[in-house]
């Protein structure tokens, strides 16, 4: 079977499990990312400068995720990390036979340069040979608040960049997603990823300062959390949340850890589930309490950080008003669910 890793590599994990698994804040203590000075290097420090000018960093990648050189690049391939920016960058900075040339920051359009553009590196299954590969901060379930404004402008700005120094064509013939490289085995960056904003933004077109909310990027039936699965940071703070409305007291990071699970089998004891520490399908039926406009509290608090993985933007304070609710009337409309601006059963199985 094709995969993103160097053939070569010792280990056995994917390219996108490595990243998850690195992807946390446990990683970010690993390796800094200094910004660099770019004036007045030596030629062997100016081989460690970014070649996009637009890039704040460089750091290397590990030597067995890289190729030989080129002399052309014919195409652009978008990543996403399933972890954070620095996860991903310690991860590739490894020996672990994986490397995109990019990194690009969701909170600000922060970049890395990983990879020296005219090189080879195993990050595209059989792209590798003639593309350059961009990695964007964030996870594919939580589009809306991974694929920020900032982070499409920037990674768009590389692009043209790109495109610019090898004569790439500014089409989706050439600028691809991940999942859409020969011998994918990949599903990023997902249908959350706007192409018509992000493509407009490469050609240079007139776009809405914020890409709209992707509601219809939620699906039916809950997810599952467990401290065997890298989940999702805003999905993570939803279950504290609700686990705090219950009596837990919880340090709400975005973290599944061992002290989450444990309030889940509290949760779990004292509700007659089975108890294994897994906010599964039948926790989460237990866990979720209706909210509506006028509500507060914890559980109102967890609504919205749901709501704010599709793009609501809303802050994140437990109050219930009418922003929220207009958000969640929103996100009913287009889900195809009963519109009342009501986080009920139904509507909170797409949400969590």
């Amino acid at each position: 079977m094709s995969t993103d890793q160097n053939p070569n590599s010792p280990r056995g994990l994917s390219r996108r499990r490595m990243l998850a698994v690195t992807g946390g804040t446990a990683a970010a203590a690993v390796v800094g990312v200094p910004a660099l000075v770019r004036g007045g290097l030596p030629e062997a420090a100016a081989a460690s400068v970014p070649e996009y000018p637009g890039a704040d960093d460089w750091v290397a990648a590990g030597s067995n995720a890289l190729g030989g050189t080129r002399s052309s690049v014919s195409a652009v391939v978008v990543h996403t990390t399933q972890g954070s920016y620095r996860g991903a960058i310690n991860h590739m900075a490894g020996e672990n036979g994986v490397a995109a040339h990019y990194v690009v920051r969701s909170s600000d359009g922060h970049i890395t340069q990983m990879v020296r553009e005219n090189r080879i590196s195993w990050h595209a299954n059989r792209a590798n040979d003639y593309s350059v590969g961009i990695e964007h901060e964030g996870w594919i379930q939580e589009p809306g608040q991974f694929y920020t404004a900032e982070m499409y402008r920037e990674s768009a700005k590389l692009v043209q960049h790109l495109c610019s120094r090898w004569g790439i064509p500014t089409d989706r013939d050439h600028i691809i997603a991940h999942s859409e490289a020969p011998g994918a085995t990949h599903t990023d960056p997902g249908p959350g990823w706007d192409w018509d904003y992000f493509m407009k933004l490469v050609r240079g077109q007139a776009v809405p300062s914020q890409p709209p909310a992707v509601w219809t990027v939620a699906d039916s039936g809950f997810t599952t959390v467990s401290t065997n699965r890298t989940a999702p940071p805003q999905t993570a703070t939803t279950v504290q949340h609700l686990l705090n409305h219950h009596g837990a007291d919880l340090q709400v990071d975005g973290v599944f850890g061992s002290v989450s699970a444990a309030a889940v089998e509290d949760f779990q004891r004292s509700n007659g589930l089975v108890v294994d520490g897994v906010a599964g399908p039948e926790t989460f039926a237990v866990l979720v309490v209706t909210r509506r406009n006028g509500d507060t509290g914890d559980a109102a608090e967890a609504a919205q950080a749901g709501l704010n993985k599709y793009g609501a933007r809303l802050l994140e304070d437990g109050q219930f008003g009418p922003l929220t609710a207009g958000a969640v009337e929103e996100f009913q409309a287009a889900n195809g669910l009963v519109v009342d601006g009501v986080v009920g059963p139904r509507t909170w199985e797409w949400i969590a």
